[in-house]
């Protein structure tokens, strides 16, 4: 864990990666997924400190995935941070230098106004209301 987090939770980031070695039988079924969601899940860790947004995959993930399953987004470069329906656990969706990083974990409204409260506090500002 983070030393200095001021939340961390259980997540699946939403990634453009391909499943890693899983052949020719499971790789069709995989692909009207990846199209649906306009990527794979993948579970890991989400974490919130002072200064940054992190996810990192957990070690199972992080073998079974070809490409990036991990990012790091400075507090001060998020231009948004929105909430959206999803199946199970709402999604939570920070905007930041034109990419969407999207994550679905338990309690994920509760999260993103932690997010935001950050954001305002890393830039020096008061935080938004929200409506």
């Amino acid at each position: 864990m983070i030393p200095d987090a001021i939340d961390s939770r259980l997540a699946n980031a939403l990634f453009d990666v391909r499943a890693a070695g899983v052949g020719r039988v499971v790789e069709p079924a995989l692909a009207p997924l990846r199209a649906m969601y306009r990527g794979l899940w993948v579970g890991g860790r989400v974490t919130l400190t002072p200064t940054e947004y992190h996810f990192h995959a957990n070690g199972m993930n992080r073998s079974v995935h070809e490409g990036p399953v991990d990012f790091v987004i400075p507090l001060v470069d998020v231009d948004e941070v929105t909430t959206r329906f999803g199946v199970g656990t709402s999604l939570v969706v920070v905007h930041a230098g034109g990419h969407e990083f999207t994550v679905r974990c338990y309690g994920s409204r509760k999260f993103a106004e932690r997010i935001r409260v950050a954001v305002a506090a890393a830039r020096g500002e008061a935080p938004a209301p929200q409506v």
